[in-house]
């Protein structure tokens, strides 16, 4: 092939860079031809004016398609007849073909097809030295992150951070703590220039510099896990240094302020209105949202313990707290229908001489976190 140009008949190896860059050009002018890797390998044939040769060309072309990205030089899906097995490129690399869609270049697939070459930056070697963040460590940053925002708002709170959109994806798949931890946990593994990011957004969210910022409790105890990996905050990033043991001495109570902060968010907005005031009322309002979100998710007409009950049924409910395939995911179903159910008409519903009782603070916070709490789950829960 070399020195001929484009032929189509590969009964060589073909050279992986006339095919990418094919598949570059492609991109840029003809989306269409990559619909299916039999309409890519149509395309080239075209440009070779030459006719496929279903005994030569079907299985060197799926070859270097595999090659090409089992390389990282490009990506596609291998879509199947619904019910049927994907096919084998070796075997039957026609019908592969057609079944494989969305062939897309990687970043490196399109250096290597305008022939430009990226090295990839190296760690700070005086701020990183390559050691890891404890998964731990991400989980509760990621969770701390999730509480704070819906969907939408958690992929624009990440991306205006300084999260490049290639490590955001638009769309939140899984629960909010799930996907803010894979896209702290891609950053950590993607190079220098990716754990840059991450160490620069870490710091600046515990130095207080982005939109939000964690509560004094949750920073000193993710601070306190960084330093006993020996990293540490400076000027608004992690660097590396010299780990520190952790101190035994207890962290102080939190203050009611502190706890509030950590309701889910329709809770903490009633809360914040009435708790200092009317702590009763606060409670009241808190478990009235909690019936009203379930009435707007469910589309029930029914209210209170009747409207839980039916909300959350064992057959065909409206909303489904688990897989309920399952013997466990039926026994959790049922435990939070009596716990919804036990909340409306327990404590929503207090008795007259009851909203009159003085309430200590642990009174308050206790029932408004079971509040919070019921409202976290329906947050990860799916409607029928």
């Amino acid at each position: 092939m070399e020195g001929e140009g484009w032929r189509f008949h590969w009964s060589a190896r073909l050279d992986d860079i006339q095919l990418l860059r094919l598949i570059y050009e492609l991109e840029m002018t003809e989306i269409g031809s990559l619909f299916s890797g039999f309409n890519l390998m149509q395309r080239a044939a075209r440009e070779a004016d030459k006719v496929l040769d279903v005994q030569r060309d079907y299985d060197p072309f799926a070859r270097e398609l595999v090659l090409a990205r089992d390389r990282g030089y490009l990506t596609f899906k291998e879509r199947p007849m619904y019910g049927s097995p994907m096919y084998d490129p070796e075997r039957d690399p026609n019908m592969w073909l057609q079944h494989v869609q969305e062939i897309r270049l990687t970043p490196d697939g399109r250096d290597r097809a305008t022939g430009r070459i990226v090295l990839q930056p190296l760690p700070d070697p005086h701020e990183d030295d390559g050691r890891e963040i404890a998964g731990m460590t991400l989980e509760e940053i990621a969770r701390a992150i999730a509480d704070t925002y819906t969907g939408p708002q958690l992929v624009r709170f990440l991306r205006q951070s300084g999260i490049p959109s290639e490590y955001a994806p638009p769309e939140v798949a899984v629960s909010k703590w799930e996907y803010a931890l894979g896209v702290l946990e891609t950053l950590h593994e993607g190079g220098g220039e990716a754990r840059r990011t991450l160490r620069t957004f870490i710091g600046r969210w515990l130095s207080n510099l982005l939109h939000t910022w964690p509560d004094e409790d949750i920073r000193r105890r993710i601070e306190t896990q960084l330093g006993q990996q020996g990293w540490h905050v400076r000027d608004g990033r992690l660097v590396v240094g010299e780990a520190q043991a952790a101190t035994k001495a207890p962290p102080p109570p939190a203050s009611l302020e502190a706890q509030i902060q950590k309701l889910h968010p329709e809770v903490r907005q009633v809360a914040e209105r009435y708790i200092k005031t009317h702590p009763e009322v606060a409670i009241f309002e808190a478990l009235k949202a909690v019936n009203k979100r379930v009435k707007e998710m469910s589309k029930l007409d029914s209210d209170g313990s009747d409207l839980m009950a039916k909300a959350f049924r064992d057959n065909d409910p409206p909303i489904r707290l688990a897989d309920l395939s399952t013997d466990p995911g039926k026994d959790i179903q049922a435990g939070f229908r009596f716990l919804f159910m036990g909340a409306v008409r327990g404590i929503r519903n207090l008795d007259a001489h009851e909203l009159f009782q003085q309430l200590d603070d642990q009174d308050v916070m206790e029932r408004l976190s079971l509040a919070s709490m019921l409202m976290r789950r329906l947050d990860e829960s799916k409607l029928s």
